[in-house]
């Protein structure tokens, strides 16, 4: 059993020497008992055929592969559908930093306290006909305006609505700090008047004054120690008027026809005679000039007054050359002569106070003043408005020519808004020096103080 083992073995291994080798060759036994240790040899045979030996191709050694890093391959950018965007028709031009404008002059500060009174008016006894001042004096306004209260209480009206209420008194400067009266009636006893003073930030009142009307005497009116005399001219030309007073305070020239039917002021008068220019009518020297044929037979005379009363004095007759004879007036009478009292300086420049956004030009004379205001609206835009009219004595000038225009500075384009506006300036010489301008279209009243 040991033996047939041992043949199994060999011919096992035999079988894997052949494989092994790829030959068909025998193998020769030596011995018929092969020993566990001995050497089993496998000779080829020589008889067969050689069998080719199939010699395997070497095997490629392996190289190792470096992996490259990955490259980076650059990825387009998404095509995308353009978007067609309208361009604007002209560029947007960048704003440039406001340039300051520069003044020769810093602005006054704009008003922002309330006003403040430093002086109330007093009471006045004054005659019937007769004239009075009040005067208040106050800090830190820009407006003025008086107002009336009955006397009882009830009724408080400012100056022009008291012009009304008593149309035979002449209220002077009604919107200034000191207010003149005159022509006072008796129904004015027992009234009382105050000032209102306003800026932009609020206004206040100042103490109440009452009026006592009483019945004067001959002795404390006017007299007059010199009277005009008559003048003779020729058409067009010019002539002078002169009367001297005593205890006088006002004086105004008055024009009489020459049957005496008509006294006109001189500020009708020169309104009744076209052409003709009246300088200072309320001074007690008058001065006529460019004298149309018309006034001739016309006389003249002038009118003292004071807190008591007035007097007149006697008339002088104005002779035209080349005109019919006058018709002789009355007879003059004594009256006491006027003080002199210059003539007002409307002309100049003003610069309104409130905004500082604009400025008015007065030129002319006494026959007619003319008027330019303007006003600022922005950097692109400005209002001008053009008007003329004569100052009363009392310092108003009413218009009804004004021509309002609006000029766009960027374009160049003037438009004209209206033409025939309708307006009023008043006069400011008391406290502050300059002219209250309301526009009728717009309702406003603005201040422009003179330069």
């Amino acid at each position: 059993m040991k033996r047939s083992k041992q043949c199994k073995w060999m011919g096992l291994l035999l079988l894997a020497a052949l494989l092994l080798c790829g030959c068909g060759g025998q193998a020769e036994v030596i011995d018929n008992v092969v020993p566990t240790s001995q050497v089993i040899e496998i000779r080829p045979d020589p008889s067969a055929t050689p069998m080719p030996v199939v010699t395997p191709a070497p095997t490629q050694a392996l190289i190792p592969v470096t992996t490259p890093a990955p490259t980076t391959v650059p990825t387009a950018a998404p095509t995308s559908l353009p978007v067609v965007t309208t361009a604007p028709t002209t560029a947007p031009k960048p704003t440039a930093a406001p340039t300051p404008r520069p003044t020769s002059a810093p602005a006054p500060a704009p008003v922002n306290t309330a006003p403040r009174v430093t002086k109330s008016p007093t009471d006045e006894t004054v005659a019937v006909g007769g004239s009075c001042y009040f005067v208040a004096k106050y800090e830190n306004a820009i407006w003025a305006e008086w107002h009336f209260v009955s006397p009882n209480g009830s009724r408080d009206l400012d100056y022009e609505q008291a012009a009304k209420e008593f149309p035979s008194m002449e209220i002077v400067k009604g919107y200034a700090s000191t207010m003149q009266l005159k022509n006072i009636p008796e129904s004015l006893d027992g009234w009382r008047v105050y000032c209102r003073f306003s800026n932009n930030s609020g206004a206040v009142t100042t103490g109440k004054a009452s009026v006592t009307v009483s019945r004067d005497t001959a002795a404390d009116r006017p007299r007059v120690t010199k009277n005009p005399i008559g003048e003779t001219v020729d058409i067009g030309g010019s002539c002078s008027f002169v009367a001297k007073y005593e205890n006088a305070i006002w004086a105004e020239w008055h024009f009489v026809s020459p049957d005496g039917s008509r006294d006109l002021g001189y500020e009708d008068a020169g309104k009744e005679f076209a052409g003709l220019e009246i300088v200072n009518g309320y001074a007690s020297t008058m001065k006529l000039k460019n004298i149309p044929a018309s006034l001739n037979g016309w006389s003249v005379y002038c009118r003292f007054s004071n807190n008591v009363g007035a007097t007149n004095t006697e008339k002088a007759g104005i002779t035209v050359k080349g005109a019919p004879a006058p018709t002789a007036g009355p007879e003059p009478t004594d009256t006491p002569a006027i003080i002199v009292i210059e003539e007002f300086d409307y002309t100049g420049s003003f610069t309104e106070t409130a905004e500082q956004k604009a400025s008015m030009m007065i030129t002319g004379n006494s026959s007619k003043y003319q008027v330019t205001v303007r006003w600022t609206v922005s950097d692109e835009e400005y209002i001008i408005w053009t008007f003329s009219g004569r100052f009363s004595a009392t310092g108003i000038l009413e218009y009804s020519d004004a021509v309002k225009t609006v000029v766009n500075t960027t374009t160049g384009v003037s438009e004209i808004q209206y033409t025939a506006g309708t307006g009023k300036l008043a006069y400011v010489d008391s406290g502050v020096v300059g002219v209250y301008w309301t526009e009728d279209s717009s309702g406003k009243t603005s201040f422009f103080s003179k330069n």
